[in-house]
């Protein structure tokens, strides 16, 4: 009896590695769900310095109007003031600046409150070309009058020059 060979054929195992494509294209899910990731982190840190910038610059503007609301008030109170006004009809009285000046030198913070001033001020004066007008008071020269937390020019208000 002649034996017949039959030819098996062998299935070739699935190996125990993972193919090539399948390897990459875990990788691939991988990198994109960490780039999503970083899209995030990145909207969300674009969006606090967002709202960081905006609620600064809105203080810097509101300071800004209120300083301007506090120079406007202050004109009207150097001519409107019968105590303290020195200013009528855009000129300026001698008599009545020389008082002010010395109710300045003196008593610095009461004379604010009288004027209804928050923050510190100075009065200085210029000339044309821009060049700050020196103040003679009592034999002395001034750079300006009022608080010496101002400065004109890198000089100090009320400053003796």
């Amino acid at each position: 009896m002649v034996k017949k060979k039959t030819k098996i054929s062998k299935k070739r195992k699935k190996s125990a590695h993972k193919s090539s494509t399948e390897r990459k294209k875990e990788e691939m899910e991988r990198a994109q769900v960490w780039s999503v990731d970083v899209l995030l982190a990145v909207v969300i840190f674009v969006a606090v310095i967002l709202i960081f910038y905006t609620t600064m610059n809105r203080n810097r503007s509101t300071e800004l109007q209120d300083l301007e609301a506090e120079a406007g008030n202050l004109k009207l109170e150097l001519e409107q003031n019968y105590l303290f006004g020195f200013i009528i009809e855009d000129e300026i009285d001698e008599a009545k600046f020389r008082v002010f000046i010395e109710n300045a030198t003196d008593n610095y913070t009461a004379l604010k409150e009288k004027l209804g001033i928050k923050g510190d001020f100075c009065i200085f004066f210029e000339d044309a070309d821009g060049n700050v007008i020196v103040l003679n008071v009592s034999g002395s020269d001034y750079t300006g009058i009022g608080g010496s937390n101002v400065s004109i020019g890198g000089t100090p208000c009320g400053q003796i020059i």
